[in-house]
């Protein structure tokens, strides 16, 4: 019998047999069993060490996830985080919904490049900064210029897509930014789907960007999709492919917000999914008070 020991702790206890009758163990045999335990012990602690860590950042970044969004006036909602697989870390997902002065409402969502404790602690400042900028009712290229310099003040250099969109329920105005993250997706109330053309920019943290502002108006009835890349990136597959099968589900008619989520999921993300997904409907009802 030979302990598992790894950093002074004592894991388990690895016993080993004879099948046959050929004597006692030998000062050889007894090196070997106390090699493959001493291996065998690195592998367990490793594995240990990251199922602590993956679930520490599954939890604070679901703490930091608004756990029940109220809805402004003027606008529904339904959302969805889906973790990745057991074997993937966990990324920095996040999505918002700010309601602004005048009637207005901001939508939010990003993904911290990279996994585990940092990329979702990274997510949780970016966020906390999100809704305290927007209550400021910043333009949305200056929210996203100030959560560029936020990321400059870390001490470890992080990248981040987001994408920043303000709309007046009233009118239908709507003022979208992005920082390299995927295009927002509209249904119209005649049921054309189309990806909205915003400048695509670059990840807040490369430094030098300069944000451009897309101004557009949607009509009462229409439906704005916001995503991570989780929903629509996959191994093997052409981005264009899967953009189009977004537009293709989304054209099909559903019950409500919560079943639209709920379709997307199934539609597009396999059993394991390869990284978080963040998704964030909205339905412009129009009915806001100013």
């Amino acid at each position: 019998m030979v302990p598992l020991l790894a950093r002074g702790t004592v894991l388990g206890l690895a016993t080993f047999y004879r099948s046959r009758p050929l004597g006692p163990f030998t000062d050889d045999d007894v090196a070997l069993a106390c090699e493959l335990a001493a291996r065998a012990a690195v592998c367990v602690d490793n594995a240990r060490l990251y199922h602590r860590e993956h679930d520490t950042a599954l939890i604070l970044q679901r703490s930091m996830l608004p756990q029940h969004i109220d809805a402004p006036p003027g606008i529904e909602v339904a959302h969805r985080y889906l973790p990745a697989s057991d074997v993937t870390e966990v990324g920095g997902d996040w999505y918002d919904v700010i309601t602004l002065p005048d009637g207005k409402a901001a939508l939010a969502m990003g993904d911290v490049m990279g996994h585990g404790t940092r990329a979702a602690a990274t997510m949780g400042r970016l966020s906390a900064s999100v809704r305290a900028l927007a209550r400021l009712d910043l333009q949305p290229q200056e929210v996203l210029a100030q959560l560029e310099a936020a990321l400059d003040d870390l001490s470890e250099s992080m990248l981040a897509t987001f994408l920043y969109l303000v709309i007046d329920p009233g009118t239908g105005h709507c003022r979208i930014t992005r920082a390299g993250h995927p295009p927002p997706a509209a249904v119209r109330p005649d049921g054309t789907v189309q990806l909205l053309t915003v400048p695509p920019g670059l990840p807040l943290g490369v430094g030098g960007e300069s944000f451009t502002t897309t101004d557009l108006h949607l009509e009462r009835g229409s439906l704005l999709v916001l995503y991570t890349d989780g929903l629509v990136e996959a191994r093997g597959s052409d981005i264009d492919e899967r953009l189009a099968e977004l537009t293709q589900a989304l054209a099909h008619p559903v019950s409500s917000l919560e079943a639209l989520c709920d379709s997307l999921l199934t539609r597009l993300v396999p059993a394991a999914a390869d990284d978080d997904i963040a998704l964030l409907a909205v339905r412009l009802t129009g009915t806001a008070t100013r």
